[in-house]
């Protein structure tokens, strides 16, 4: 009988220890999904805030974060002195403290990132638009230089839209690069010429059909040329050759 009993209390004690490593297993995944969802809201806040720093918010927006940036303070203020003060995070992610922390931290993400999308959006409509390489190629006349003028400003206008069709810029450095090819398309666009003397216009109209020939090289065609440095840049071939 005594032994009997004997293994009756052990096993009692065994059971009780595993009901409380099955409870200790219990409440190590709780506080490992809540320190989790902590880690993902505050580094989603924190890569936003890097995101935005360079927009100029508008004032009332810039109220507005301000507001959910002290409610958001304080209640990280709540939970570490209760952490401090308790030394228990198991409890402390049960209470609704936390639970006002990580909805603190969402909201101030959600209206931080409101505010910097219409930032960014304002931010882009002041800078202005430019020209469709393609409309532009459509109306520009067919020359050497233009050609030329052309393909910079289509690198630098893809360069350009690449930024804008962004929904935030991923740094300071995309505000500066969109005004570099802001400025790079305005300058290719300055050295395109469209006003050409209309025997210039039909000279180059001819050699990109392919039917030139030496009467298309006017005397004013000859000038233009040669004032525009292009004179070497054609060759005369015999057409029955």
């Amino acid at each position: 009988m005594t032994t009997l009993v004997q293994r009756s209390q052990a096993l009692e004690v065994k059971l009780q220890s595993l009901g409380q490593a099955k409870s200790h297993a219990n409440d190590l995944t709780h506080i490992q999904q809540r320190t989790e969802e902590w880690k993902t809201c505050h580094c989603a806040l924190m890569a936003l805030r890097s995101q935005t720093a360079p927009l100029t918010l508008a004032i009332e927006d810039t109220a507005t974060v301000a507001s959910k940036a002290k409610a958001f303070r304080q209640n990280a203020h709540t939970v570490l002195s209760r952490l401090v003060e308790k030394k228990d995070i198991n409890e402390l992610t049960r209470d609704a403290a936390w639970k006002r922390l990580l909805k603190s931290c969402e909201g101030l993400t959600e209206t931080l990132d409101a505010a910097a999308r219409k930032a960014w959006r304002a931010h882009l409509e002041k800078l202005g638009t430019l020209e469709d390489p393609s409309t532009l190629r459509q109306r520009t006349p067919l020359t050497p230089s233009n050609d030329e003028a052309l393909k910079a400003y289509q690198l630098s206008h893809a360069a350009f839209s690449g930024i804008t069709r962004l929904e935030l810029p991923r740094s300071a450095n995309d505000l500066a690069q969109i005004s570099t090819h802001m400025t790079s398309c305005q300058q290719a666009f300055a050295r395109i010429a469209f006003d050409l003397p209309d025997e210039v216009s039909a000279f180059y109209a001819a050699i990109n059909a392919g039917t030139a020939t030496l009467t298309h090289v006017t005397p004013t065609v000859s000038k233009w040329l040669r004032e525009q440095g292009h004179l070497d840049r054609f060759r005369v071939r015999n057409a029955v050759q």
